[in-house]
């Protein structure tokens, strides 16, 4: 179960609601209305589309939390229910990986930002940041906006992540480094560097938060930016630098060819392709 919200003891609601309670079912909805729409629509940016969802994700909770084995893993459940409708719904309209956001929905995410809000930033350099962040998550694949808001803003360990998310848990750490370096990069194309990743992570957290999830949402840090060694390595291999890099040191290394150059390149990618499969599929097997 996710480390914030402490103060409330989910898995009693959720083993007196498995039972008939009504009055702990409702008080379960209430507590988890604010975090999970606040998710939805970091995966969204469409406020209506999300409040529609959330109300499918209410009802299937409902409905089926007695079906739910083990009430600590309740919120791990709830947000892999609430991705299976946000997935259902893109991919009936054959944009799965697509999002789009209005000149209104961009005000109404604005408008959530507190007027006495500055983290070191004036008011233009915050509407420019507030701009390259919806840019960079608009671009963003589904499954990064999913990771970077469970792992940033609902500060759920890598464990739940990858029980969540159907993998191991060090895929969950690749597959957030992955969503970080790109979310980064985007971010880089509109001028702000890396130091600015908190500030734009902290940014988008406000304007996403809803009042009643405000108490339980952690604010993002460094730490929980971190993945680890394995993982770093991993997901850095595969970006273009670190293709870049490790071709470069072997071109010193062995003083080619430009013609030789080209082929250890490719012999290069090609080689880190089959090891990100097999990794992939060993992983897979063996849980």
């Amino acid at each position: 179960m996710s480390s914030i919200d402490n103060n409330v003891n989910y898995v009693e609601l959720v083993e007196q609601a498995q039972v008939g309670d009504e009055g702990s079912m409702n008080r379960l909805a209430e507590l988890v209305e604010g975090r999970l729409f606040a998710y939805i629509y970091r995966l969204t940016l469409n406020y209506d589309l999300a409040q529609d969802l959330l109300q499918e994700t209410l009802l299937g909770m409902v409905q089926s939390l007695k079906d739910l084995k083990d009430a600590h893993r309740f919120w791990v459940w709830l947000f892999r229910s609430a991705l299976g409708k946000v997935q259902h719904y893109f991919r009936e309209r054959r944009h799965e990986e697509m999002v789009q956001i209005s000149a209104v929905e961009k005000e109404r995410l604005l408008r959530r930002i507190p007027p006495d809000y500055t983290d070191g930033l004036s008011e233009l350099i915050q509407k420019e940041l507030s701009d390259a962040i919806f840019e960079a998550m608009l671009e963003l694949k589904l499954r990064h906006r999913s990771i970077l808001s469970l792992r940033c803003f609902e500060q759920m360990p890598y464990s739940e992540i990858a029980s969540l998310m159907n993998c191991s848990e060090l895929q969950a750490r690749v597959l957030f480094f992955r969503a970080k370096h790109s979310f980064k990069r985007r971010l880089s194309r509109h001028g702000f560097g890396k130091a600015s990743l908190l500030m734009a992570l902290g940014l988008l957290g406000l304007m996403t938060t809803s009042a009643k999830a405000a108490s339980a949402t952690g604010a993002v840090t460094a730490g929980s930016l971190e993945v680890g060694f394995t993982a770093t390595v991993i997901g850095a291999a595969s970006t273009k630098l670190g293709i870049t890099v490790v071709t470069a040191i072997t071109v010193a290394i062995l003083g080619l060819t430009v013609e030789r150059i080209i082929c250890v390149a490719a012999l290069l990618c090609f080689t880190l392709f089959c090891f990100i499969i097999l990794f992939s599929f060993t992983d897979m097997y063996s849980r």
